[in-house]
């Protein structure tokens, strides 16, 4: 197709001639319409955040309430078990146990208590015990092993 070279009339009024500074067709005004676009979006997600974060903190107070509420509960049984426990148990004195007495056993053959101390004859030689040796006495008519006794200076009333 051949360009057709415009034709004008003897009317020249709807004719309209560019400026020497021409850039292009011209355009219509640019819209305002997306003037502060990006505080809008950023406002918007803030409020986004803002309610998440208050969602997920009412969630969490409600589980714990729950779980407070689970732990009373388990608290309560295991206090009133133990309240029937108590009352089931027979009301007794708290009597401390009687201390032993401690008995006193006669000297042994080959023993001696001189001046607070005890002594054993040793061949010729005299050794003495303490509460730390370790010397047993067994009576030779005793019938079991129940008769023997540990010889000490307390154990025989050395004083």
């Amino acid at each position: 197709m051949e360009r057709q070279e415009p034709r004008f009339d003897k009317d020249m009024q709807d004719v309209e001639f560019r400026p020497r500074s021409y850039r292009g067709p011209s355009l219509s005004s640019p819209s305002h319409d997306n003037d502060g676009f990006a505080w809008k979006i950023g406002v918007a997600v803030g409020i986004g955040v803002l309610a998440a974060l208050l969602i997920f903190n009412a969630y969490e107070r409600y589980q714990a309430r729950r779980d407070a509420e689970q732990v009373l509960q388990v608290l309560k049984q295991e206090t009133a078990k133990l309240e029937r426990e108590a009352q089931a148990a027979p009301r007794t004195v708290a009597v401390p146990p009687p201390r032993p007495v401690a008995v006193i056993y006669p000297v042994p053959p080959g023993y001696r208590c001189a001046g607070g101390t005890l002594l054993y004859r040793d061949g010729s030689s005299w050794t003495q015990i303490t509460a730390r040796s370790n010397h047993t006495y067994c009576p030779l008519d005793g019938r079991s092993v129940d008769d023997c006794y540990p010889v000490t200076p307390r154990s025989v009333g050395c004083k």
